[in-house]
C-alpha cells in the first residue's frame, strides 16, 4: 500500500506504513529521501526536527508564513503572532544548516530572545503574509498595514541578514503602498500576498486590490516594484506612480494570489492565483510581465472543470521550471466534495498546456493526485526536474510530503524503496504533535526542507509553534547549492 492512499478506516495500516517509512533503512545504496535527516539538529525535541517560538510567550500561537534558505546556508522561518499596534507581530527564527540556533541572529533582552536566533517585531502590520531573502541576504516581509480611511495597504519591511532593522530601506526599515489611483471610486483594502526579488535587490510585491471602477466592485491583482532603497520604481507598471494592476476582464473577482516568482533567465515575473467565476465556480489564473511591468502576456485562465469535473479550484503555490514553463499547485473538489491535490504545467503562460507525457487527465497537462482529503500547500522543483510537495492530510491531522517525477507521476522511489512513496509526520512523540501542517518546502543540496506549524501539545490544537524538519537526499553529490 502506498503511503499516499489516504483512505478512511485504514489508520492501523497507515501507521505500519509510517513505521516502515521512517524507521527502516532502505535496502539501496543511498538513504531514503523521505527518511528524516537525523544529522539535522542537536538540541531539538528529536534529531531531525526543530520548533521555533517566542520564549516566555505562554500559550500564544506562532503561525507559519514562509521560509527560505539564507546565503550563509542557514534557514530563516517567518511567522505571525497576534499583538502589536495594528494586530500582528513579525516573528523570525533562524537555524544554522545543522539545525542549531543561530545565536548571531536578531533577538534582544527586551523580548527575552537574546542569543536565541529569534526576532519579534512590531512593524505596524495587521497581517503577515509572506517573506523572501534577496541576493544580498536581506530579509523582506510583507503584510497588510492600516491605510487612510480605514483601508489596508501593502506593507513591506526589510531586515538585515542578521535580523536587525534595515534602516537604509525607506528611511526606517519599512514602507506602505496604497493603490489609490482610483480613490474617487473608493479603492480600499489592498492586501499583499507574495513577494519576490531580482538580483539587483529590487522587490516585487503582488496582492489583491479592491476596485469600484464605474461603480462595480471587483478585485484585481496589484503589483508594485520597489527599488533597493525602498522607493517605488515609477517606471514600473501601466499606471502612474509605479503601480500595476492585472487580471482585468479575464480574471476579475480575484480571490487570492498564491505566488509571485521572478524568472531571472527571462527577466520577467510570473503570478498565479484563483478567482471567482460564480458563487459555485472558481478557476486559476496565471500571467507574466516583464520586470518593467509594461509588457505582459494576457492573463490566462485555467479551468480545471470540464473532463475533470472540478468546479472549485484553489491555487496554493507556483514555480517556474528552468525551461520557463510555469507549474501551478493547488487543490480542487471531486464529485464527493472531497479535496484532491492537482498540479498543472503550461508550455508558457499565454499558450497551451504542456500535454504530452505530463499528468493523468486526458488532453490536459494536469495531474490529479489520488490523495483524497489532502491539501498540498508547497511546491519545489529539484535539479532533476522532479516536483516536491508539502501539505497536510486533514483526517489524521498529519503533515505530508511526496515527490512526483518529471512527468508528474507519483515517484515511488521517494523513500529509497518501491513503496511507500511519501513522508508522514508523526502525531505523537518527539517528531510531531497533535497536528502538523506543512506549508512550504525548499531544497538544500537536494534535501527537502519542510516547514510548517504544529501545536505544542499531543491532545489539542493549542500553542502553535513553527516547525522545520529536513529529509535525506538521494543525490550523491549534495553540495548545498540547490
Amino acid at each position: 500500500m502506498s503511503a499516499y492512499r489516504f483512505n478512511h478506516g485504514l489508520r492501523a495500516t497507515r501507521q505500519l506504513v509510517l513505521a516502515a517509512c521512517i524507521g527502516l533503512a532502505p535496502l539501496v545504496t543511498h538513504a531514503g529521501d523521505s527518511n528524516v535527516d537525523t544529522t539535522f539538529t542537536v538540541g531539538g525535541v528529536q534529531p531531525g526536527w526543530r520548533r521555533a517560538y517566542v520564549a516566555g510567550g505562554g500559550n500564544a500561537d506562532e503561525r507559519i508564513v514562509a521560509a527560505a534558505r539564507a546565503p550563509d546556508g542557514g534557514y530563516v522561518l517567518a511567522g505571525s503572532r497576534a499583538g502589536g499596534g495594528a494586530g500582528a507581530l513579525i516573528f523570525l527564527a533562524k537555524f544554522r544548516a545543522d539545525g542549531s540556533d543561530d545565536a548571531t541572529f536578531g533577538g534582544s533582552a527586551a523580548t527575552g530572545n537574546a542569543g536565541t536566533g529569534r526576532v519579534l517585531k512590531d512593524a505596524w502590520l495587521s497581517s503577515v503574509t509572506d517573506m523572501t531573502i534577496d541576493a544580498q541576504g536581506r530579509i523582506i516581509v510583507v503584510g497588510a498595514t492600516p491605510g487612510a480611511l480605514g483601508q489596508s495597504d501593502f506593507g513591506v519591511v526589510r531586515f538585515k541578514a542578521d535580523g536587525s532593522d534595515d534602516t537604509s530601506f525607506a528611511g526606517d526599515g519599512g514602507t506602505g503602498v496604497a493603490f489609490d489611483f482610483d480613490a474617487a471610486n473608493g479603492r480600499v483594502n489592498d492586501t499583499p500576498s507574495s513577494v519576490t526579488t531580482s538580483p539587483d535587490g529590487s522587490i516585487f510585491v503582488a496582492g489583491v486590490i479592491q476596485d469600484r471602477m464605474s461603480g462595480n466592485a471587483t478585485t484585481l491583482v496589484g503589483v508594485v516594484k520597489l527599488k533597493p532603497d525602498g522607493s517605488r520604481d515609477e517606471d514600473f507598471g501601466s499606471v502612474a506612480g509605479g503601480l500595476g494592476y492585472f487580471c482585468g476582464v479575464q480574471c476579475e473577482n480575484v480571490l487570492h494570489v498564491a505566488r509571485i516568482v521572478y524568472d531571472a533567465p527571462r527577466d520577467r515575473i510570473v503570478v498565479g492565483g484563483d478567482h471567482a467565476v460564480s458563487a459555485s465556480n472558481t478557476d486559476w489564473f496565471i500571467f507574466d510581465t516583464t520586470s518593467s511591468g509594461t509588457t505582459h502576456v494576457d492573463s490566462f485562465v485555467v479551468d480545471l472543470g470540464g473532463a475533470s469535473g472540478y468546479q472549485l479550484a484553489y491555487m496554493t503555490d507556483l514555480a517556474v521550471q528552468t525551461d520557463g514553463k510555469p507549474v501551478a499547485l493547488g487543490w480542487a473538489n471531486d464529485t464527493n466534495l472531497k479535496s484532491v491535490p492537482v498540479l498543472l504545467r503550461r508550455k508558457a503562460v499565454g499558450s497551451a498546456e504542456d500535454k504530452p507525457g505530463f499528468g493523468n487527465v486526458t488532453n490536459r497537462a494536469l495531474m490529479v493526485l489520488p490523495w483524497t482529503d489532502a491539501i498540498v500547500n508547497g511546491l519545489a522543483i529539484d535539479s532533476r526536474g522532479r516536483f516536491l510537495l508539502a501539505g497536510e492530510y486533514a483526517p489524521f491531522k498529519q503533515g505530508i510530503s511526496g515527490r512526483l517525477s518529471t512527468s508528474a507521476a507519483i515517484d515511488t522511489s521517494f523513500n529509497g524503496t518501491s513503496s511507500p512513496s511519501g513522508y508522514i509526520a508523526k502525531t505523537t512523540g518527539g517528531q510531531g504533535a497533535f497536528r502538523t501542517i506543512f506549508k512550504r518546502v525548499f531544497l538544500d543540496g537536494g534535501r527537502p526542507v519542510l516547514v510548517g506549524e504544529s501545536p505544542d501539545s499531543t491532545t489539542g490544537d493549542t500553542d502553535l509553534d513553527l516547525v522545520v524538519t529536513r529529509l535525506q537526499s538521494d543525490l550523491i553529490f549534495a553540495n548545498g547549492l540547490e
